[in-house]
């Protein structure tokens, strides 16, 4: 009998191929103050205020938008292997990387994210795929994670824009 209104695990996955070497695409990734200049959706500024890139470690930041909103977010370092994977559980967060509900989606956003992105050479360039699974999410923030698989796109597709023209000016 299928499980009526029981959410199925939603994975969300995009990949792009970058015009740079892998270990540049890596450091945009890892380097603080590259990190800083691209990660966000178009139109933030994004600080970071820690950055501790080791399993166990966190990077804490605030994205301030155009009209004045600030969110946070909080990483929580897994698996760092150089120059080709990063896992972290990604959350939203308050000023002191207490982890907090999204400031959207009704309260039904999942609280975490396992966030797996992977780095490939591709010739002379860097396929960078990237995976986001809610971790330990209630049925209705599977289904919410489901539900908005387009605006993840999109807001992935941005920062992904955002970062082929820093690592172009570089």
């Amino acid at each position: 009998m299928p499980n009526i209104g029981k959410a199925e695990p939603a994975e969300f996955v995009i990949a792009r191929v970058f015009d740079a070497p892998r270990q540049r695409v890596w450091d945009a990734w890892t380097k603080p103050d590259q990190l800083a200049r691209w990660f966000g959706p178009k139109g933030v500024t994004t600080t970071v205020k820690v950055h501790d890139l080791r399993p166990g470690g966190i990077l804490h930041s605030h994205m301030d938008t155009p009209d004045g909103g600030r969110m946070w977010a909080k990483f929580v370092y897994r698996e760092v292997t150089a120059p080709s994977r990063l896992v972290w559980v990604h959350s939203f967060s308050d000023e002191h990387a207490g982890v907090a509900r999204a400031p959207f989606f009704d309260g039904n956003w999942p609280l975490e994210l396992l966030t797996t992105v992977t780095f490939a050479d591709e010739g002379k360039a860097t396929r960078v795929t990237l995976t986001w699974k809610p971790l330990n999410a209630t049925d209705i923030e599977r289904l919410t994670f489901a539900a908005n698989m387009t605006s993840m796109n999109q807001g992935w597709t941005g920062s992904f824009e955002v970062l082929d023209a820093f690592l172009a000016a570089e």
